[in-house]
């Protein structure tokens, strides 16, 4: 029975909404639409919203796209700071239980990033900041090291911009403080870089108003990124956090988890810098991580280029 559209009140406009959504949409569309409108709807009502603060809160979706570009994503930083992207992830452990566990992706992932070699210095030669070697493994749930495994990783510059972000006072090479490692029979990875640093999320666009009218800071514990792939696994997308941080109860984006802290020990032996490249003392920091099996992951490359580049689709 069609719904009389001439007499919609508070009490059934939202059902004549819901009506709308046909009979053919596609199950998982329909039940996150029906979520959405319900759920928006109550939210108008709870808090008696405007006409004009809904017109707000539409030129701020607008800008939000209007900032974002192939080298930041405001969306996914929207999201990040609403805690929604760690509630994701949150949920998303649950079927992963065995494995490491997820962290945010961030608003300034890069697609295509180069093969570097193992021990592959990815600052291109930065000397600012404190030098670092990071190691460590990937095995499978039996504990067996993975071969062919893809470790894409980035970070910001000691600065505490990424390379290529917005208001980046230092000119960096493309796709500095970034790389892709692939695992051999062992299962091992390692690159030299510069020790993470603190740093805060962009204020600079519509979720910086987020943050400062909500009274908010915008800090970040320093942390590497990190997203490893291969077919037959499921994909870790987690982040590394410093252990000395002083925001690490205080993430401005929740991405912290007790099982994803790392402590950079401080190496003053000689020969040990001489046999990596170092000119002096540098930072160590180790961690290995577990994939849990899912045969039905193909083209793990393909299936999360095309995940990490949706807002250009």
């Amino acid at each position: 029975m069609e719904r009389n559209m001439r007499d919609l009140t508070k009490e059934n406009v939202t059902e004549a909404v819901l009506d709308k959504i046909g009979d053919n949409t596609e199950p998982r569309v329909k039940e996150i639409m029906e979520a959405l409108v319900r759920h928006a709807h109550d939210l108008i009502k709870e808090v008696n919203l405007t006409s004009d603060e809904l017109l707000y809160g539409a030129r701020f979706i607008q800008g939000v796209g209007k900032i974002s570009d192939d080298k930041r994503e405001e969306g996914v930083l929207l999201g990040d700071v609403l805690g929604m992207t760690a509630l994701c992830e949150i949920l998303g452990d649950i079927v992963r239980i065995g494995a490491t566990e997820s962290s945010l992706l961030g608003p300034f992932y890069r697609d295509g990033a180069p093969v570097r070699e193992m021990n592959f210095d990815i600052s291109l030669g930065d000397n600012e900041g404190e030098p670092a070697f990071v190691s460590g493994a990937v095995f499978d749930s039996k504990e067996k090291p993975i071969e062919g495994a893809v470790i894409d990783l980035w970070q910001t510059a000691p600065n505490q911009f990424y390379e290529a972000q917005m208001g980046q006072p230092k000119e960096y090479d493309d796709y500095a403080y970034r790389g892709r490692f692939i695992t051999g029979n062992d299962g091992k990875y390692s690159f030299r870089t510069r020790k993470p640093v603190d740093y805060h999320v962009p204020t600079d666009g519509p979720v910086g108003k987020i943050l400062k009218g909500t009274g908010r800071h915008s800090w970040r514990p320093a942390h590497l990124h990190y997203l490893i792939y291969k077919d037959g696994y499921q994909t870790i997308q987690t982040e590394l956090f410093n252990n000395d941080s002083e925001y690490l109860d205080s993430d401005a984006v929740f991405g912290v988890k007790e099982s994803l802290i790392v402590k950079y020990k401080k190496n003053d032996n000689k020969k040990d810098a001489e046999k990596l490249g170092f000119s002096g003392s540098f930072y160590e920091g180790n961690y290995n991580f577990v994939m849990k099996e899912d045969l039905s992951s193909i083209n793990a490359a393909d299936q999360y280029s095309k995940r990490a580049s949706m807002s250009s689709d």
